[in-house]
């Protein structure tokens, strides 16, 4: 099936992520550590909020930010329309500086790069406009709440089931994504270092793709056309997933766990697409990054941020930990388990979730 027909597909599941964003608000109790400011409290209807999204053609990327409006919209809040800034840092500044010249009183961020992004968070920091990132924690700036997954954790968890599924030996592939952010950097150091404590008999090939899909394809055949490979680890199967079948496919090699040319495949993100994988015996694991808490809580953190809600470290109620990043900025760590064919139905995915 053609990449984008595929991409298609998965973005239309976009609608179902959004829907589950569609929950009663948290009270400001609820998350974390919090205290709230009366003097500064805002209702809902009172704030406009801006978003500045990152690269609106990834599949995950769209699902996240449809979340993110839905849940805006249940909570009450005024949302423009959100900015794309087509995987370009610089567009992103111009569209934050757009986002802050119509008042927004609250502001979420899809980091493009995390050290390009840090101007165009101290302008709205200057502007005194709450910043909230989301998936991606910048290098600085002065930002209410990063909300992702733990970036490295996911990547020793694909190191876990990659390791098992390679019998702890032989040649794996690592498709890294986009060494200019932070989350590329974790998942790859991640996997890794997990490697090495855990798996040191495997050699590891390491590429980066810059989360391109023509990227990931051009250096997955590289490879795997002229070196013996066991398995492939995915930072995003949300932008490699459709590459990695096509070049493995070309090469008489996508076949099901079991099969003799079978080779191991684990990924991160958890798309509609990859759980099918995983049923179907392609992949042999998947880490699920939470696209759709992603957006519930980026939204309540960009409402609690308008209305004067402190936030401090600490264990939350939705199973997670708001702890420092390395750059002294709260993030909340939301939890993204592992899928395998044992619980790849289960509908607390939202890669399950139904439009």
């Amino acid at each position: 099936m053609a990449l984008t027909s595929k991409r298609n597909r998965i973005i239309g599941a976009a609608a179902g992520a959004a829907a589950l964003a569609l929950l009663p608000a948290c009270s400001n109790s609820g998350i974390g550590q919090s205290t709230n400011d009366t003097a500064a409290s805002k209702a809902p209807s009172e704030i406009k909020l801006g978003l500045a999204g990152s690269k609106l053609i990834d599949p995950f990327q769209v699902v996240m930010v449809d979340g993110i409006q839905a849940s805006a919209n249940q909570i009450g809040m005024n949302m423009l329309p959100p900015t794309n800034a087509n995987a370009d840092a610089g567009k992103q500044i111009t569209d934050i500086q757009n986002l802050l010249t119509q008042s927004v009183n609250s502001l979420i961020v899809v980091p493009v790069d995390s050290d390009a992004v840090v101007p165009g968070i101290q302008q709205a920091n200057r502007a005194k406009v709450p910043v909230v990132t989301v998936d991606v924690a910048p290098n600085g700036g002065e930002v209410y709440m990063v909300v992702r997954a733990d970036n490295y954790q996911m990547g020793v968890s694909a190191c876990e089931q990659l390791g098992k599924a390679v019998n702890a030996k032989g040649t794996v592939l690592n498709l890294q994504g986009g060494l200019a952010t932070v989350n590329g950097l974790d998942r790859s150091a991640g996997f890794t270092d997990c490697m090495a404590k855990n798996f040191p008999n495997v050699n590891i090939i390491s590429r980066t793709t810059d989360w391109e899909a023509d990227k990931t394809v051009q250096q997955a055949q590289a490879v795997l056309s002229t070196t013996p490979v066991d398995g492939v680890f995915l930072a995003s199967d949300s932008v490699m997933g459709d590459g990695i079948q096509s070049v493995l496919s070309n090469l008489g090699k996508w076949s099901p766990v079991g099969a003799p040319n079978h080779v191991a495949v684990v990924s991160i993100d958890g798309t509609p697409v990859s759980l099918n994988f995983v049923r179907q015996g392609f992949f042999d694991a998947v880490v699920s990054q939470p696209a759709d808490l992603y957006s519930k809580y980026a939204a309540k953190y960009a409402q609690d941020a308008a209305s004067g809600v402190k936030q401090s470290e600490g264990k939350t109620d939705h199973n997670s930990t708001i702890s420092k990043t390395k750059a002294g900025i709260l993030q909340d760590s939301l939890a993204s388990p592992v899928v395998t064919k044992q619980n790849a139905d289960d509908q607390a995915l939202w890669g399950n979730h139904k439009q």
